[in-house]
C-alpha cells in the first residue's frame, strides 16, 4: 500500500463566519476534531496541522483531544495572512519525502465520510500518479489527493490562482471518484452554509435527501420507483412523528432515509437483499437491515423502523394509499391454487403488516388510512 499523507489547513481568519471556524463546537466536535478523526479512522496517521490566525487556540484544542488522537504535526504557516496557497506550502513543506500522496482538506469541511477517503485511496491504488479529486452528482469537492510528485512544483512557485492553478496545468494526470457524500460540497464560510452544515450532519450516520437521490441516479432506479419511495418515506415520516409524540423513541433519520431507497434493486432478483447491499457499499449499512427487510421481516415481531418501512411499503401501491386487503388482493388471487405459497404470505406477510398496523392504529387513536388519501 502506498504512503499517504493529511494536511489539514486551519490559518485563516474566519471573518466571514464571524467566529473562529476551526474551534466551533458541532454536536459535541470542533470541526479541526472530525477531520482529524476522519483521517485517523482510515489509517492515516501522518496529519499535519497548518496554524496561523489565533495559532494558540488550535494548540490549545488539538492538547485537548491528543490522549484520543496521539500526536499531529503542527505547522505554523507565518505568511497565513497572505492567504491560502502560502499555507498549502508550509504543510507540503512538512511532508517526508517517502509520502507518495497527500490528501488536503480545509477545515471548514468537517462533514466528509470515512467512505469516501477509504473509496479514494482503494482507487489511487491503481492510479501510478495522478490528482484524485471526490465528485457528487457533477461537481468536484474536497479533499483533494495529489501526487508527492508535484511537491517540488508547489512549494517552488506562487501563482495567482493558487493550488487550482498549478492542478490545471496537470489535466492529464486528473481522476474522479464518484461518491454519494454531499460532506464533500459542504464548508462555513458564512452563517448560512453553517446552519446547511448541522442540517446535513445532523441525519448522520444516514444519507440526507440529497444524497438517497444521488444514489438513485447512480443506480438507474426508474422515475416511477423513485415515485413510490417518496411516497413511502413521506407516510412512513409521518407516521413515525406521531409515535414520537406519544412517547416512542423512532429515528426518523434511519425510517426515511430506508424507505427513499427501499427499492434501489427494484428488478432484481432477490431485490431486497441486493438492495441493501448496494446501498452498504455507498457507505450506509445503517440502512441494510431496514432495505433488507421491506419485503419480508425476518426477526420476532415489534414495532420499530423496520417495521414502519415495512407496513409503508404495503399500504403505499404507487403513489396511492390503500388497505392492506386491497394490496394483497392481487398475490391472494395469484397462489389462490398454491397453497403453501398462498399460505406463506397470508400468515407471514400479510399478517406481520396487519399485527403492526393495528398495533400503531391502538396507539394513535385511528386508521391509518385516514391520514392522508393520495400523494
Amino acid at each position: 500500500m502506498k504512503n499517504y499523507s493529511a494536511i489539514i489547513l486551519a490559518a485563516g481568519y474566519s471573518s466571514r463566519m464571524g467566529s473562529f471556524k476551526p474551534i466551533i463546537k458541532i454536536e459535541g466536535k470542533t470541526p479541526l476534531q472530525r477531520c482529524i478523526e476522519l483521517f485517523k479512522n482510515c489509517g492515516i496517521n501522518d496529519i499535519t496541522v497548518v496554524t496561523g490566525h489565533l495559532n494558540e487556540c488550535i494548540e490549545k484544542e488539538l492538547n485537548n483531544i491528543k490522549i484520543e488522537l496521539n500526536d499531529i504535526r503542527i505547522v505554523f504557516n507565518n505568511k497565513y495572512s497572505e492567504g491560502m496557497y502560502s499555507s498549502i506550502k508550509a504543510g507540503v513543506a512538512s511532508l517526508s519525502k517517502e509520502t507518495d500522496a497527500f490528501f488536503i482538506l480545509p477545515v471548514d469541511i468537517p462533514s466528509v465520510q470515512a467512505s469516501t477517503i477509504k473509496k479514494m485511496i482503494q482507487s489511487y491504488e491503481k492510479i501510478k500518479d495522478g490528482i484524485l479529486y471526490p465528485i457528487f452528482g457533477e461537481e468536484k469537492g474536497h479533499p483533494t489527493l495529489v501526487s508527492y510528485s508535484l511537491a517540488e512544483e508547489i512549494l517552488n512557485n506562487n501563482p495567482e490562482g493558487g493550488l487550482r492553478e498549478i492542478l490545471n496545468q496537470h489535466k492529464k494526470l486528473w481522476y474522479y471518484e464518484q461518491v454519494t457524500d454531499r460532506g464533500i460540497l459542504l464548508d462555513m464560510d458564512t452563517k448560512e452554509d453553517f446552519q446547511v452544515l448541522l442540517e446535513h450532519i445532523s441525519v448522520y450516520p444516514c444519507p440526507d435527501y440529497q444524497e438517497c437521490m444521488e444514489i438513485l441516479r447512480l443506480c438507474n432506479v426508474n422515475l416511477d420507483i423513485i415515485e413510490h419511495m417518496r411516497c413511502v418515506a413521506e407516510f412512513a415520516k409521518k407516521i413515525s412523528i406521531l409515535l414520537n409524540e406519544k412517547g416512542w423513541n423512532l429515528n426518523i433519520n434511519y425510517i426515511y432515509a430506508g424507505a427513499l431507497l427501499h427499492d434501489v434493486a427494484k428488478g432484481a432478483k432477490n431485490h431486497a437483499e441486493q438492495g441493501a447491499k448496494i446501498v452498504e457499499g455507498f457507505g450506509y449499512k445503517c440502512l441494510s437491515e431496514i432495505i433488507n427487510e421491506h419485503m419480508e421481516l425476518k426477526t420476532e415481531y415489534k414495532t420499530g423502523e423496520k417495521e414502519i418501512v415495512y407496513l409503508c411499503d404495503k399500504l403505499i401501491k404507487g403513489r396511492t394509499l390503500v388497505t392492506l386487503n386491497e394490496r394483497f388482493a392481487e398475490a391472494f388471487s395469484r397462489y389462490k391454487d398454491m397453497p403453501l405459497i398462498l399460505e406463506h404470505v397470508n400468515k407471514k406477510k400479510y399478517m406481520d403488516a396487519k399485527m403492526i398496523k393495528n398495533n400503531i392504529e391502538k396507539i394513535l387513536g385511528g386508521r391509518l388510512e385516514m391520514l392522508s388519501e393520495k400523494f
